[in-house]
């Protein structure tokens, strides 16, 4: 019987699939699309099976688990189901919402709350883990997933009362029967400090110095790269990873060398005060000494290896060039206890701030459209008259 290795939980939508929902339009689309029309973020579905398979170089009786929670509607299950099947792997547990349910209940708050059902979905998936499994988190920038997952993991370690959890989930539009069931559940979860990482896919865009409140667990990237190199400084991961998802974007999304080594430096640059020096210099020599793919089947397939042995050996040129810089002072990350109330407070102005930033670029984008109609619509100014 295989043991737990570690435990890996997904947000679906903007950090494993690209979904659009800012729009009901969005919304309407995105529900009719097939598996096969489904598109991946970038280097998401290598980094799955990469994940899957990284329990092996520790053994044959360890197994690592993916579990997805999504604010997807029940209804799609059977079309996500197929999609995970195109990709390759099946994960070990897939929640969706159960949108129609909260609506023929008059729960109209429960369709558009993320806060109370993705906190009840974790904490119950912790109930059923292995007692010290550890745990990393995906998820994205578009809805509060930083603050959720911070917020689950202070409350399985303690570090949140249960006074102030009361507060937030109300000020985030839970019902009543929600925060009894997210108190009854944590009750079963024993106390303990599982959560390793929690990985921000910054969707939108927001600037990483936004999530600085949750550091330094939370660590926003700009794409899947950037997420394997984290997790292969936190030990979660081989070298291997890095390989898989860089060979994925490069044949699949057409990245190029310098673009990914740029991307990995940057990573690189904001994780490297977590660890010491020596880990950067690790990471250097696994990627250079990493085995070359197996004999391409084509031209193309040839070029893809060709261009990702470039990329690490770029990535491993960034390492030293980074170890031969000086480290900055120590940033300031939060310690002590977080104030989760206030954290809620700031997170919605974060939320605001960017549905102002989304509503501005829409007019933008539409005004040479709208200039265009407008100068269609005007007549022409009629000549003067003419004297006989």
């Amino acid at each position: 019987m295989s043991r737990v290795g570690h435990i890996f939980r997904w947000d679906l939508d903007k950090t494993y699939l690209k979904t659009e929902f800012d729009t009901l339009r969005d919304l309407v689309r995105t529900a009719r699309l097939t598996a096969e029309q489904r598109e991946n973020v970038p280097g998401s579905a290598a980094l799955i099976k990469a994940l899957r398979d990284a329990a092996v170089r520790r053994g044959d009786d360890i197994k690592n688990l993916i579990f997805f929670i999504s604010g997807s509607p029940e209804q799609l299950r059977t079309v996500l189901e197929k999609k995970f099947a195109l990709d390759g792997f099946v994960p070990d547990g897939f929640v969706l919402k159960p949108t129609v349910s909260n609506i023929l209940r008059g729960r109209f708050r429960a369709v558009r709350n993320q806060v109370g059902y993705k906190l009840h979905e974790l904490i119950q998936g912790r109930s059923e883990a292995p007692i010290g499994s550890r745990e990393t988190l995906f998820g994205d920038d578009a809805e509060s997933d930083a603050f959720v997952y911070s917020l689950y993991a202070d409350l399985v370690a303690g570090r949140v009362p249960s006074a102030d959890l009361k507060k937030v989930l109300k000020a985030a539009g839970a019902y009543s029967g929600q925060i009894d069931e997210i108190e009854a559940g944590l009750e079963a979860v024993v106390r303990e400090d599982p959560v390793d990482r929690i990985v921000i896919h910054l969707d939108q865009h927001t600037p990483p110095v936004a999530f600085s409140a949750f550091f330094p667990r939370v660590v926003p990237i700009y794409n899947h790269l950037q997420t394997a190199l984290v997790l292969y400084l936190d030990d979660t991961v081989g070298p291997e990873c890095v390989r898989r998802v860089s060979e994925e974007l490069i044949a699949r999304y057409g990245y190029d060398v310098g673009r990914l080594a740029n991307l990995a430096e940057d990573i690189l640059r904001r994780q490297r005060l977590q660890h010491p020096p020596e880990r950067l210099t690790v990471l250097a020599k696994d990627l250079r000494e990493l085995p070359l793919g197996s004999s391409p089947s084509s031209p193309a397939e040839a070029t893809v290896q060709t261009t990702a042995d470039e990329l690490m050996k770029a990535i491993a040129d960034r390492a030293d060039y980074l170890l031969s810089k000086s480290f900055p002072e120590e940033p300031p990350f939060p310690t002590g206890p977080r104030d989760y109330v206030a954290l809620w407070e700031a997170e919605q102005d974060r939320r605001e701030e960017q549905r102002r930033a989304k509503k501005l670029a829409g007019k933008i984008s539409r005004e040479p459209e709208r200039e265009a109609i407008r100068r269609e619509a005007t007549p022409l100014p009629r000549p003067p008259p003419t004297r006989v």
